[in-house]
């Protein structure tokens, strides 16, 4: 069964090239040591309305099981090297992001996901 877990933030237009460098060598990290991070794919995406100072950034990775997630998450929190490396990260890219826009949603199936999604068409619908 695949499972994602997904961030989405925003950024100021004008740091969109450092954001997008910053991403770029942390992805770049993470696949010269694949025996840490078990995600099948990571995937970005980012969005631009035209009238707007801002960005909208987004996140996915796929996981094939729930264990995968936890062992890269039990890295994240364990690694020395990690550790090291998800603080200098974070240091120079959370500044970047607008203040209280990053929302992280848990690991989920795509079954739950996809639930989810059709209650919020129907209530959608019903309006």
């Amino acid at each position: 069964m695949l499972l994602i877990n997904t961030v989405r933030w925003r950024i100021p237009k004008e740091n969109s090239q450092k954001q997008f460098e910053l991403w770029r060598e942390m992805l770049d990290y993470q696949r010269s040591h694949p025996e840490k991070f078990h995600y099948v794919r990571s995937r970005f995406y980012r969005m631009t309305e035209e009238d707007s100072s801002e960005e909208h950034w987004m996140a996915i990775d796929d996981y094939e099981k729930r264990e995968d997630f936890d062992k890269t998450m039990k890295i994240f929190s364990e690694d020395p090297e990690c550790i090291r490396m998800s603080e200098e990260f974070f240091g120079k890219c959370n500044p970047l992001i607008v203040s209280k826009s990053q929302k992280n949603s848990s690991c989920l199936s795509m079954r739950s996901l996809l639930r989810t999604k059709l209650s919020w068409l129907l209530q959608l619908g019903s309006k």
